[in-house]
C-alpha cells in the first residue's frame, strides 16, 4: 500500500499560520509563509512514488510563499518543482519572469532560485518534487522549462495533468507501479515543455511505458502474446516490437521480468505461504513448475524454493 504523510491547521494549537509555515517547511523544504486569515483552513497530503514526490495542497484563504536567497543558503535541494494549479490562481515571480496562473494550468520552478507565489483567494495546487539528476534523463537541460506556463491548450498540458492526478491511485494499485507513474509523469512533462526535435524519442518512452504498464496488467494470462497487448494499446505488433526494440529489449524478456518481478514479490509475502512455489509460478503466467525455476534461478541467483527460506527462515524444502 501507498505510504501517505497528513498535515492539517485543524485542531493545530496555537497559530494557525504559524503551524501552516511549520507544516510546510517539514513536508517540503524551507519557505516562508503568510496569510491575513488567522482562521484559514488548509491541508497537505504527500506521498512517495517512486523517484518523485508528490503532495496535494489546499488553501482556504489568500496567502504568500516566499523562497528566499536566505532560505536556499540554509537548505539548498537539488530539485525542481513542478505546480499543477487546480483551483483558484496563482501570481509567481521567478527567474525574472512574472506568471499569472489559472486552473488547469502548471509551472516548474527550480528549488536553487528565489521565488515568490501569491494567490489572492485561495487555491488547491498539486507540487510534485523532480531531483534534478532524475530529471536530466527526461529533459536534457530541464532549467530550459523553468517559469514557462504549461496553458491550457498546450499539446500534452492534459496528459500531464491526468498522470498527476491519478498517480497516488495507480501507484497503490499494485506493487511496482510506482516507479512506471513517475516515469509517467516525467514522460508527459517532456512532451509538454520539451522542443519539437525531441517528440518522437519522449513519444516511443511514452509508448514504451503503456506497453509496460499493459504487460503489468496482463502478465498472469498462460496464453498472453505481443498480438494481444498491442490490440489492447490499439497498435500494431510490429510496432510493439519496433519500440521495445528501440529501448533495447524484447516482448519475450519483459514478460520474464514483469513474471519473475511478481512471483518474488509474491515468494516475500506471507499471506501466499500456503501457495506451493509451483502455484507461485501459475499465478504469474508460467505453465511449467520447472521452467519457472530455471528463470527464476538464471535472474537470482537461487532456487524460487531457497529464495523464499532465506527470507522467511524456513528450510528450503518446506515449500
Amino acid at each position: 500500500m501507498l505510504e501517505a504523510r497528513f498535515w492539517s491547521t485543524e485542531g493545530a494549537q496555537g497559530d494557525r499560520v504559524d503551524y501552516w509555515r511549520n507544516a510546510i517547511c517539514e513536508a517540503i523544504f524551507e519557505l516562508d509563509f503568510d496569510s491575513t486569515a488567522s482562521a484559514m483552513d488548509a491541508r497537505l497530503s504527500q506521498f512517495e512514488i517512486g523517484a518523485v514526490k508528490l503532495s496535494t495542497v489546499s488553501i482556504s484563504a489568500a496567502h504568500e510563499v516566499i523562497r528566499s536567497r536566505e532560505a536556499i543558503a540554509r537548505n539548498n535541494l537539488p530539485r525542481f518543482n513542478l505546480n499543477y494549479i487546480r483551483r483558484g490562481s496563482w501570481t509567481v515571480e521567478h527567474c525574472g519572469h512574472d506568471i499569472a496562473l489559472s486552473p488547469g494550468e502548471l509551472v516548474l520552478l527550480d528549488n536553487r532560485q528565489p521565488y515568490r507565489v501569491r494567490s489572492s483567494e485561495g487555491a488547491d495546487h498539486v507540487c510534485v518534487h523532480l531531483p534534478i539528476e532524475w530529471l536530466r534523463c527526461w529533459i536534457p537541460q530541464p532549467e530550459d522549462a523553468v517559469a514557462r506556463p504549461i496553458r491550457i491548450g498546450t499539446p500534452w498540458r492534459a496528459v500531464l495533468a491526468a498522470a498527476l492526478d491519478d498517480a497516488p491511485l495507480i501507484a497503490d494499485a499494485a506493487p511496482g507501479n510506482d516507479n512506471l507513474c513517475a516515469d509517467q509523469i516525467a514522460g508527459a512533462l517532456a512532451l509538454a515543455v520539451g522542443p519539437a526535435r525531441s517528440m518522437n524519442t519522449t513519444h516511443t518512452r511514452l509508448i514504451y511505458l503503456r506497453i509496460q504498464r499493459a504487460m503489468c496488467d496482463m502478465f498472469h494470462d498462460h496464453d498472453l502474446d505481443a498480438g494481444r497487448v498491442a490490440a489492447a494499446l490499439g497498435i500494431s505488433p510490429r510496432y510493439l516490437h519496433k519500440i521495445l526494440a528501440r529501448e533495447q529489449t524484447t516482448y519475450g524478456r519483459e514478460l520474464i521480468r514483469i513474471r519473475l518481478e511478481r512471483a518474488s514479490t509474491m515468494l516475500r509475502d506471507r499471506r501466499f505461504d500456503a501457495l506451493s512455489v509451483a502455484d507461485v509460478g501459475w499465478r504469474c503466467g508460467f505453465c511449467d513448475a520447472s521452467h519457472f525455476s530455471k528463470r527464476f534461478r538464471d535472474a537470482y541467483g537461487v532456487t524460487p524454493g531457497a529464495f523464499r527460506a532465506a527470507l522467511q527462515g524456513m528450510p528450503a524444502s518446506a515449500h
